[in-house]
């Protein structure tokens, strides 16, 4: 079969009055023609791939023409099925795993692809290249546990002791106590107030009244001494209408 392939090759080759493109590289297949899309190749299947999924390098012939491709890395979920590379009136196609062509880089990469030679008996410089396979669009969702440690402050907000002493006119003592204390607590739980009171101390400690400090005696003297002298002017009176 392969036999009639050949002889059907150089056939159509004769009656084109062209000769059949020559690969230049045993691991690829000649065609003469273009190549635009995976559907024009017949082999390999598989849609057009980005460039982005490759790591790739073109290297220039000394006319500085760009004719050798370096292919060193597919992404992950990335399947080459078929590598076209065109250079004047033909393509060369690699498919991966045939004809010596390894199935997919690094083990060993994939270099110095190029097109078909031309009539220098060297490849002729690339004019545009493609690769066709298939994507794993699956994404791997990664989940990260935080794990947070919760902190509690603690704030406490104390007053000073603050005692006020009044002294009145008449002697008397009185003294305020202290203001209260609040203590506030914040945590993962909410914020807690806390307030106590401070205690009162009465104006005396023990159960006595409070001292004064008025003496009443001379009043008792006072009220001795005018009855005294009442009764001395109501003697004098009379005594003096008796004589009369």
């Amino acid at each position: 079969m392969t036999f009639g392939l050949l002889a059907g090759t150089a056939t159509v080759a004769s009656a084109t009055g062209q000769e059949p493109p020559v690969a230049g590289d045993s691991k690829a297949t000649a065609y003469s023609g273009n190549a635009t899309e995976c559907d024009d190749l017949g082999v390999g299947g598989g849609d057009e791939l980005s460039k982005e999924d490759l790591t790739f390098a073109t290297r220039n012939n000394d006319d500085g023409e760009p004719t050798y491709l370096d292919i060193t890395a597919v992404d992950a979920g990335v399947t080459v099925t078929a590598i076209v590379i065109k250079g004047s009136n033909a393509y060369n196609v690699y498919v991966p795993g045939e004809k010596g062509m390894a199935e997919a880089p690094p083990h060993p990469t994939w270099l110095d692809l190029h097109s078909p030679l031309n009539s220098s008996g060297k490849p002729a410089a690339i004019s545009h290249w493609f690769v066709c396979g298939e994507k794993d669009d699956e994404t791997t969702t990664t989940t990260t546990t935080d794990t947070s440690t919760s902190e509690t402050t603690t704030t406490t907000s104390e007053t000073s002791e603050t005692s006020t002493t009044e002294t009145t006119s008449s002697g008397e003592t009185s003294t305020s106590g202290s203001s209260p204390v609040t203590t506030t607590t914040s945590g993962a739980g909410g914020v807690v107030t806390t307030t106590s009171e401070a205690g009162v101390s009465p104006a005396g400690d023990s159960d006595d009244l409070a001292s004064t400090g008025f003496s009443s005696g001379w009043l008792v003297g006072l009220g001795a001494l005018l009855l005294a002298g009442g009764g001395a002017l109501v003697l004098l009176s009379r005594m003096r209408r008796s004589k009369a």
